[in-house]
């Protein structure tokens, strides 16, 4: 691709956002233009279930949507590295959550890409991951409560990007360090700086190794077989100014051999750096790292169901590269390892499969997604293109129903653009985000219907309600510091330190009163008693800032200093029954210590 080509491409990418500002002031809704039967496509009547589990990273809100497909109903959202006094996660100083995120580093996020836990190469419905691109960390979700239980912060790289786990059974969780940075941290010596893929316990998040990237790492997916880490990488200039960033005409895919880095691992072939053993692959005995040559500033990458390849998508070329993933070792020049290099149009950012043969590219200066048949396209028959859909507008990622699995549903796939312009009501400057949902499931695409999120999905990811809706508990185990029944009590336990133990059940706390002396340091363990689903109750305290939300079962924490004297009152925050304002009790604090 020529440099002008090049120049053309990014300043239409550029200029994409307020182009298609006209178009939407003249354009009527592309679901109405569909037609009148689209409704009953989507529609899922009260009382019924969604089919599909949908889970959308939230960007700088901190945390991941979940939405119901196909109706597009949000039915949750999973906070993360955000405190959300909703679910009384990380809101309160002293409570578990709250303590756990600021261990790690800021009461704020950045998510991108949400990952789901595989067994034999299918989703189990156990577990998922998010990153933190803003401050290097990562977080571990469980799925049958919907709760975060896990956040680290990574060592050695910055900003958190890319994550994937390795297939088919979850041995890692790779973790790629957009940022070129130095290594140990310290410096600014840009001769000194690296990016870094990182390879965690998907258990503990703990970093098992990392491997040094030349480059950008950006986007990760792995092979289906557990050898290969793959990810997008950008900027093998080394510079540090965008000019800089574009100036090659070839940037690359970086393949990982993680049964390599093993062996590296045990002939003791890397510098442990911050406590972390780190490995440079200019100093292995076996080749660890491949980069495989494809087109300027990449940004998808993305295995095909079956294995056999991984698409690196163009970005600033209007290609996307077919990567034979089976001679990645196997050639002396890696670009023989590419298979294809179809033009698929202007601003491809993702690919997405249906498992049928056909790859879905997301194109951010067309506004359209494009629909391909993948070994047309490397036999270099011409038909390659099968359909192209318009979207609203300027679509980033794109995901097809358990299109990361090795068996795709094919039946729908999400767009998930960045400008929504004329979509919905206008409720200020910033419009919401758009997620359009399309049909997939024959020879040419119906563009379904279009449902807001607030800011900002970057990914999504599927599951079926059927894999996962019966791994999700209704009521939660009694914890070991579960207070029975009969056990609320207050217990003084030093000159200047109370524990309070209370349980909650419709319409009553276990105590209707405790004092405490001002100044005393007090921790309330508080359990709720109830045995049936969706009997939540919560717990906040008058000008103290507490609150706190319980599932049936569930055992809370908080500790907090009693500072002010007098009387505050505590009642539940989740209506529970009838005599949900009567359900309350005063917590006395006497003056003087």
């Amino acid at each position: 691709m020529s440099k002008r080509t090049s120049q053309l491409l990014i300043l239409g990418t550029f200029l994409a956002a307020g182009l298609t500002l006209s178009v939407a002031c003249n354009t009527p809704s592309k679901t109405t233009q569909a037609g009148g039967d689209l409704g009953s496509r989507t529609y899922v009547p009260v009382g019924e279930w969604d089919k599909y589990y949908a889970f959308l990273s939230g960007g700088q809100s901190g945390g991941v949507y979940v939405y119901g497909l196909p109706s597009g109903r949000l039915i949750r959202s999973i906070p993360v590295y955000e405190p959300r006094a909703g679910y009384g996660y990380a809101n309160v100083p002293g409570t578990e959550s709250y303590e756990r995120l600021a261990a790690s580093g800021p009461m704020w996020g950045d998510t991108h890409h949400p990952i789901l836990s595989e067994t034999g190469g299918d989703y189990d419905g156990k577990r998922l991951w998010i990153n933190d691109k803003a401050n290097s960390r990562i977080a571990r979700v469980d799925l049958s409560t919907f709760e975060t239980k896990a956040i680290v912060k990574i060592p050695n790289l910055q900003a958190t990007h890319g994550i994937a786990v390795i297939s088919p059974d979850t041995s890692y969780i790779i973790a790629n360090g957009e940022f070129r940075a130095e290594i140990p941290a310290g410096s600014v010596d840009v001769d000194s700086y690296s990016s870094v893929m990182a390879f965690l316990d998907p258990m503990t998040l703990e970093t098992r190794f990392e491997v040094l990237m030349p480059g950008n790492c950006d986007i990760a997916d792995s092979s289906k077989d557990g050898r290969w880490a793959f990810t997008t990488m950008y900027n093998l200039e080394g510079a540090v100014t965008v000019e800089g960033m574009i100036q090659r005409e070839e940037d690359g895919i970086g393949a990982v051999d993680i049964h390599a880095a093993e062996a590296a691992m045990e002939r003791g072939e890397f510098t442990v750096i911050d406590g972390v053993k780190v490995i440079d692959p200019s100093a292995t005995t076996e080749k660890v790292v491949y980069v495989i040559p494809v087109p300027k500033n990449p940004h998808g990458c993305d295995v095909t169901p079956d294995g056999k390849y991984v698409m690196g998508t163009g970005k600033l070329s209007p290609t996307v590269s077919i990567i034979d993933i089976s001679k990645i070792d196997q050639v002396e020049n890696l670009r023989d390892a590419i298979a294809g290099q179809p033009d698929v149009g202007l601003g491809p950012l993702h690919t997405t499969f249906d498992g049928r043969g056909n790859a879905y590219t997301s194109l951010f200066v067309d506004s359209q997604i494009v629909k391909w048949n993948i070994e047309k396209a490397i036999a270099g028959d011409p038909t390659y293109i099968v359909d192209r859909v318009d979207i609203h507008y300027n679509v980033g990622h794109t995901q097809a129903t358990l299109a990361e699995t090795m068996h795709p549903t094919g039946e729908y796939l999400l767009s998930l653009n960045k400008l929504s312009k004329d979509q919905y009501l206008p409720v200020g400057p910033t419009m919401p985000e758009a997620q359009e949902l399309i049909d997939i499931s024959g020879h040419k695409m119906t563009l379904l219907s279009s449902f807001p999120a607030e800011p900002e999905p970057h990914d999504a990811v599927f599951m079926l309600a059927t894999d996962l809706a019966p791994n999700v508990i209704q009521t939660e185990e009694f914890a070991i510091n579960a207070v029975p029944e009969d056990g609320s009590r207050v217990e003084r336990v030093g000159p200047n330190e109370v524990h309070v133990y209370m349980t909650a059940i419709r319409s009553k706390y276990g105590l209707n009163e405790f004092t405490v002396k001002q100044g005393d340091k007090v921790t309330i363990t508080l359990t709720n008693i109830e045995t049936i689903r969706d009997m939540s109750h919560g717990f906040a305290i008058e000008d103290y800032g507490i609150n706190m939300a319980l599932d049936p079962g569930q055992t809370r924490e908080v500790t907090f200093i009693a500072d002010k004297p007098g009387t505050h009152w505590y009642y539940c925050t989740w209506f529970c029954s009838a005599l949900h304002l009567e359900m309350r009790g005063r917590m006395l604090v006497e003056a003087g210590g």
